[in-house]
């Protein structure tokens, strides 16, 4: 009995398949990392572009707000016109807004907090007429322009959906046609609430104050 049972054993061995040493084992997907550090595998740079309505200048607070016909005082040397330093008046037409245009670039720090820069131009477009003869005298644009570090606390993360609120400070001039006149101060704007929805293309929708106005909207993309 004691030689059968070995016998058996060692033909049941002898008759299971050896497994080629050429093939490996399948190795289980890796699984994604989770935890505060998740973020670091995600889109880290971001462009945008945006459109704001009231932007806030040196010269003409919030564009759009206080514009219209008026009657200003003419002193005279500013406006080669004879007629225009004998009537000692002028009147300025409405002037028209471009609004505030932004391209903005962040870097993302940490989890919540982007840093970047942001360039703002705005402009402010108009005409300056001779009161007594209706005829125009010179033009009445201005200029600013504003390139301002920039920081955004991103408070709501969600694949699609993004809340944060941002401050951008920095340089900004404003520049006048009517005599090639610059004004520098420090610009301010800040974005009290903002939502983007999209993953890397994503639209956005802004309220705040300052340079980039107080109602804006635009597209960005995430990389």
């Amino acid at each position: 009995m004691l030689a059968a049972a070995m016998l058996f054993t060692a033909v049941a061995a002898t008759a299971q398949p050896r497994r080629p040493r050429h093939l490996k084992l399948e190795q289980p997907e890796p699984h994604r990392k989770k935890g505060p550090d998740a973020w670091r595998t995600g889109p880290r740079h971001e462009v945008s572009l945006k459109a704001g309505a009231f932007p806030f200048t040196g010269n003409c607070g919030h564009l759009g707000l206080s514009i219209g016909a008026e009657r200003l005082p003419l002193y005279p040397g500013i406006f080669a016109t004879p007629d225009a330093v004998a009537a000692f008046k002028v009147r300025y037409s409405p002037r028209k807004t471009s609004g505030g245009i932004t391209a903005a670039y962040y870097y993302r720090a940490t989890y919540a907090l982007w840093v970047g820069v942001a360039f703002t131009y705005t402009g402010l477009y108009g005409d300056i007429f001779d009161t007594r003869t209706g005829r125009k005298i010179s033009s009445n644009d201005m200029t600013t322009i504003s390139v301002a570090p920039a920081l955004r606390l991103q408070w709501l993360n969600r694949p699609m959906v993004r809340c944060y609120s941002a401050l951008a400070i920095g340089p900004a001039v404003d520049i006048t046609a009517i005599d090639d006149g610059r004004q520098t101060y420090l610009g301010l704007s800040g974005t009290i609430v903002g939502v983007s929805v999209g993953r890397r293309l994503y639209g956005f929708g802004e309220i705040g104050a300052g340079m980039q106005g107080i109602f804006s909207a635009g597209m960005g993309y995430r990389f």
